[in-house]
């Protein structure tokens, strides 16, 4: 067996034949012993000199499986960073904690898991700060890491054998964001020189230390802490843009052509489902990153009532039922039963993906 597959083999890419959890020695079905693994991945953080930081929080785990399959296969050292998702006021449910955590699947894509502490107020700015803190104790660790990229839990990268397009595109420069209109870098997609990284981080801690109700969001901070430092920042030459108004889409809501999606593949996942579901758009294309893990526990109660059972039988009158549902308006959203969208399914496909973990 080569060592890539033995790799893809110990990331859950592909599957095992047979239980390592007994101590064997001898060469199994897998083709591989526990000397084989001991010899080949237990020092996987040594091996590379890109460390990938995955911000997630619970709303991004129905992506996450497919988000981490990507990111592990690019070889960087993965670190998956999680938002607190309790607080101690909520009464102890086994249910809750399954729907707001990462299930098995996701510990062994990550090659490392951290947990900051619980914040409270203004999620977005303290979770994200946070999460990257902690994650950036962990890269310190690992002298060969030379290049970081951030992103968060439900951004994916279709084209994972690009990271090294991506790092040699950036040069001599300190950073680039897939999305910036030359002064706001978006935090979604952001590759670093590692020295960078930690001066930017470490800058922002001398911050964050001191709580200030409603302090600037990431992106402020970010970008603040470019001009302090006097960085020098990378503009992706080709930006995503709205189709409307041709400004820089910082969400890449449609899955624009851009500098990141032509090196690694780079989609914002949530933002082209959203806006598909706002717009009333075709969601067939979203179908590979789609998890029904426990019966789609994932997914809020309507979702799973529409677009999950869309894409788990192809059943159109499903995806409509989903469109009346996920307007962009309050005002405007309708609820019928399915029998109204027709008595009998309307298929696109008809398929079984009840096979995730």
């Amino acid at each position: 067996m080569s060592r890539q597959k033995l790799l893809n083999k110990w990331a859950g890419l592909e599957k095992w034949h047979e239980n390592y959890g007994d101590g064997m020695e001898y060469r199994g079905q897998d083709g591989a012993s526990w000397y084989d693994l001991s010899l080949n991945v237990n020092t996987i953080p040594c091996d590379t000199d890109t460390a990938i930081i995955v911000t997630a929080w619970f709303g991004q785990l129905k992506w996450l499986k497919s988000v981490l399959e990507g990111y592990r296969k690019t070889g960087a050292f993965v670190i998956l960073s999680y938002d607190n998702p309790f607080y101690p006021w909520v009464p102890v449910c086994y249910q809750e904690i399954i729907r707001c955590m990462p299930n098995m699947y996701h510990y062994v894509l990550a090659n490392a898991f951290v947990m900051k502490h619980l914040t409270a107020d203004a999620n977005k700015r303290n979770g994200w700060f946070w999460n990257i803190r902690y994650a950036q104790g962990v890269i310190k660790s690992f002298p060969n890491i030379k290049y970081v990229y951030h992103t968060n839990g439900d951004c994916a990268w279709d084209k994972p054998e690009g990271l090294k397009d991506l790092t040699a595109f950036l040069g001599d420069n300190d950073v680039m964001a897939g999305q910036s209109n030359g002064d706001v870098l978006h935090t979604a997609d952001v590759i670093w020189k590692k020295e960078a990284f930690d001066k930017v981080v470490d800058y922002m801690y001398d911050i964050m230390r001191v709580p200030i109700i409603g302090s600037h969001s990431p992106e402020v901070m970010l970008r603040n802490a470019v001009i302090d430092l006097k960085l020098k920042v990378l503009l992706a030459p080709k930006q995503p843009r709205d189709p409307n108004d041709g400004s820089v889409d910082m969400y890449a809501r449609y899955g624009q052509d851009s500098t990141l999606k032509d090196l690694v593949g780079f989609r914002n996942i949530f933002a082209e489902y959203e806006t598909a579901g706002n717009e009333g758009k075709e969601l067939a294309f979203l179908k590979p990153y789609f998890d029904n893990y426990q019966d789609c526990i994932y997914w809020g109660g309507e979702e799973r009532e529409t677009i999950c059972k869309y894409w788990e039988t192809g059943d159109r009158r499903y995806l409509y039922k989903f469109w009346d549902q996920w307007e962009d308006s309050d005002y405007n959203r309708l609820y019928y039963p399915i029998e109204a969208y027709g008595k009998e399914p309307i298929l696109d496909w008809q398929t079984d993906l009840k096979t995730s973990l």
